[in-house]
């Protein structure tokens, strides 16, 4: 009975055209995408392109516009007047402009550094100080850094924290993030599930059946914990084959955590399915809630690069462990199953919750 009950299931499921291309193709889709748009590493990048005005035959106009340059990380526009500089910025044709006025002078004439102040500061901040200091070198007469010259701040990994591969690529972020964000769309799916289920009446002649009402409920969530393997094996492995992505650490990590985190978002699927009744109920409260959840947790934007405060948010959805754990996994390398129990232990302590409530609400005569 319970074998019959979950072929029965799995097959519906993988019949389903619209619910495959939403686990199977949508992801691909994002992971292409959101790649293109994060980049790691000085060789994984474009130059960007940097307004710059000086009075023609200033030695140190000359040299500023040499060493943006020379550090392969910006392109120096010359423009024909500061008003051009401060036009090109506002009209978002870069995303700076430098400034050195004829009668320079630190604190009375300072140059001018035109960018938009109202931008996020997690964007302006790297940008402005990475100007500011190849424009003082510039002032100063200095060349751009250099290899060979001394090094006056040395980036250096702490004890405690594994060095990170080199040459990270930026599906080393992307693959996983929506891994996660699509995987737990199958708590929508298995929602919708119950409730097609109990208008076409097979529910309530499934709960007729000899079983208890324990190994029927296994029986109905069993398909999509495969489907969900399924969905996350296919993801990483076109991740690894397509886009390059490394398994730093361990591989029987990732199993071990991508188990539990499929596991999570059937438990998810479970109270969502106790809090509607019809499946326009669950669709309109399932997409919300899952992509607010992935936001959170860091699926859409990596939550290092947000503000503190959002940091811990992000730990308080089951997204934000599994990120962390796949980061560790893929970025790290000697990352093994011990360092991620603690992000395993709060994917499995979110499903024990989710599938605590759910059944506390679920009706099964409903």
């Amino acid at each position: 009975m319970l074998g019959a009950a979950i072929q029965k299931d799995l097959l519906l499921l993988v019949r389903d055209r619209r619910a495959l291309v939403m686990l199977f193709v949508m992801p691909v889709a994002f992971i292409v995408v959101f790649g293109m748009f994060f980049k790691f590493g000085p060789d994984k990048a474009e130059p960007r392109p940097i307004a710059v005005w000086h009075t023609p035959g200033d030695a140190r106009g000359e040299r500023v516009v040499a060493n943006l340059r020379a550090s392969e990380a910006f392109a120096p526009q010359p423009l024909p007047s500061p008003e051009a500089v401060r036009a090109a910025v506002a009209h978002e044709d870069v995303i700076a402009g430098v400034i050195i006025p004829a009668d320079f002078l630190p604190g009375a004439h300072p140059v001018e550094l035109s960018i938009d102040e109202g931008m996020s500061l997690q964007i302006r901040g790297p940008l402005q100080g990475a100007l500011t200091g190849l424009v003082v070198r510039a002032v100063l007469g200095l060349p751009p850094p250099s290899a060979t010259e001394p090094a006056i701040l040395v980036a250096r990994t702490p004890p405690g924290i594994d060095r990170p591969m080199t040459n990270i690529s930026a599906f080393q972020v992307t693959v996983p993030g929506n891994a996660v964000l699509f995987g737990f769309f199958i708590a929508l799916s298995v929602a919708i599930g119950f409730t097609e289920e109990r208008r076409s009446g097979t529910w309530r002649r499934s709960l007729a059946a000899p079983v208890s009402r324990a190994t029927l409920l296994l029986a109905k969530l069993v398909p999509y914990s495969l489907v969900g393997l399924g969905q996350m094996a296919f993801l990483f492995t076109i991740g690894a084959l397509a886009f390059g992505m490394q398994i730093a650490g361990s591989v029987l990590g990732l199993v071990v955590l991508s188990i539990a985190v499929v596991t999570c978002a059937t438990s998810l699927g479970l109270l969502l399915a106790s809090l509607g009744r019809t499946e326009k109920q669950i669709g309109s409260i399932g997409p919300p809630v899952l992509l607010v959840m992935g936001m959170l947790g860091g699926c859409m934007f990596p939550r290092v690069a947000m503000p503190a405060i959002m940091q811990k948010i992000g730990l308080a959805m089951p997204h934000g462990w599994a990120l962390d754990g796949y980061y560790a996994l893929l970025v790290r390398p000697g990352t093994t199953v011990i360092d991620i129990l603690p992000q395993v232990g709060a994917l499995l302590g979110f499903a024990v919750l989710f599938a605590a409530i759910g059944l506390s609400r679920f009706r099964f005569e409903r």
